[in-house]
């Protein structure tokens, strides 16, 4: 068997990223033996590994006769891998000082990532831990910092827009796989940032000297290399920069306080939350997946009966809220910034670098709490269309709420939103929900109107 190219792994001449029944292993190349080795014998993998910054790994039996292979390797299977473009502020800071860690410490050991990309790294309780392990390359004084460009396009760049712009900027990272040319970035960042010295240098000033290079500018570069104590200090002005940086521009948001503020009532809630708890007693799912989030209440609660929860809200400072709980409790949550009517897509090569939203998040159980009316007036989705998204994501049941319209907070939507509601009805509701589901219970919440229902899929191929 020959390891080819693949959509997974193909840009990385030193190693090849398969799939298999097992998971996703990883095939090192010879051309990458003496790195590899020293990588592993030298101290810098235990310590890393140690620290949570890179991902475990066991060498098992090479299973193929391709002569350019030297060792095939099993990292610890990653339990969820959300995208950049899917992060809040806070996951980017994280994965950025991570990066910035995994290079002072391999510099220590004179060796430094020739990538900067942070599609290396996945989120876990709370840590940003960096996968992929042929990423080292030996550094000795006078070399260059080989991924510095690539550094400042595709991590520093996007940081700097949430940073002086606001969230909404990490989602431009969808339509550029590759960073974002410094010409640009440096435009659309505030005068205020000039007085910055790390974004003067390494965005506005950087960006003047990008194009076209002489063989002799190429040469004369070689020899203006750094010592590995110059590129700490580079490292550690930008890695302070951005532990500074503790808070993205931020606009008001309304949900980030709506359960502190703007519940329907304090029975209403412990109603609702004792009948959940119950049913996830009853069923005890492995996976639950809880859509539209807010500030991950109910996502907390799923985590103490199930192995792994997904948590997906399109406001970006619940998700900051949530990644921060995470962080101190060492969660099993993964959370992750996106909208449940406009659903990240695959794209890349071939579009299929990057995983489906509904294959990654499939789960045994799906909540859909208070998000109905806001699917079906806001986003003018219909109930067929809204209960197709739940039959996708859901494996096995359901526990969605339907809000009547006489709700307070549907009549603000349908105001707000000037909808005609003739249709809205909780019968039209669970009609369309039979379509994919068998109603198991339905309980009225206590001083609401509302009602939860749990539901199990019908036997049927998605």
């Amino acid at each position: 068997m020959i390891i080819e190219p693949n959509n997974i792994s193909y840009r990385d001449t030193a190693a090849r990223v398969v799939k298999k029944e097992a998971g996703y292993y990883r095939y090192i190349f010879h051309e990458y033996k003496v790195e590899y080795d020293y990588l592993m014998q030298s101290g810098l993998y235990e310590e890393l590994t140690q620290k949570d910054l890179l991902i475990k790994h066991q060498e098992i039996q090479i299973d193929t006769d391709d002569p350019k292979v030297y060792k095939l390797i099993y990292p610890t299977q990653i339990p969820f891998q959300s995208y950049p473009f899917e992060w809040s502020y806070t996951q980017w800071r994280k994965a950025i000082l991570a990066y910035l860690k995994i290079n002072h410490i391999a510099l220590r050991y004179g060796m430094i990532l020739k990538d900067a990309t942070p599609y290396n790294f996945y989120l876990n309780g709370g840590k940003a831990v960096m996968f992929d392990t042929s990423s080292f390359m030996f550094f000795k004084d006078n070399d260059n910092w080989i991924a510095y460009r690539q550094f400042c396009e595709e991590f520093f760049s996007p940081v700097a827009l949430m940073h002086y712009n606001g969230s909404e900027w990490s989602k431009l990272t969808m339509a550029n796989l590759r960073g974002m040319r410094l010409s640009f970035v440096s435009k659309q960042l505030p005068l205020k940032s000039w007085f910055n010295l790390t974004t003067l240098l390494h965005i506005h000033i950087h960006s003047k000297y990008y194009g076209y290079k002489s063989p002799k500018d190429i040469e004369n570069k070689k020899n203006k290399g750094f010592t590995a104590e110059k590129i700490k200090s580079l490292q550690k002005m930008i890695f302070n920069t951005i532990y500074r940086w503790e808070k993205p521009c931020h606009f008001k948001s309304y949900w980030s306080t709506y359960y502190q503020n703007d519940i329907e009532s304090p029975e209403y809630l412990k109603d609702k939350e004792a009948t959940i708890r119950r049913w996830l007693e009853i069923i005890k799912p492995k996976s639950i997946l809880d859509l539209g989030s807010n500030t991950g209440k109910f996502s907390f609660i799923a985590a103490e009966y199930a192995e792994r929860v997904i948590s997906i809200e399109r406001d970006e400072k619940c998700v900051d809220e949530i990644e921060d709980k995470i962080s101190k409790t060492n969660s099993n949550i993964f959370t992750l910034l996106g909208d449940v009517a406009n659903p990240s897509q695959t794209i890349g090569f071939l579009n299929s670098e990057t995983g489906s939203i509904y294959n990654r998040c499939s789960s045994d159980m799906v909540l859909g709490l208070a998000l109905v009316h806001h699917l079906y007036i806001s986003n003018r989705l219909n109930f067929d269309q809204i209960s197709l998204i739940f039959s996708s994501f859901s494996n096995e049941y359901l526990i969605v709420e339907f809000i009547p319209i006489t709700d307070n907070k549907v009549q603000i939507l349908i105001k707000s939103n000037l909808f005609d509601a003739t249709n809205y009805s909780e019968a039209k509701f669970t009609k369309a929900l039979f379509n994919w589901f068998f109603i198991k219970e339905a309980i009225s919440l206590k001083d609401s109107g509302r009602i939860l229902y749990i539901l199990k899929r019908k036997n049927y191929e998605k």
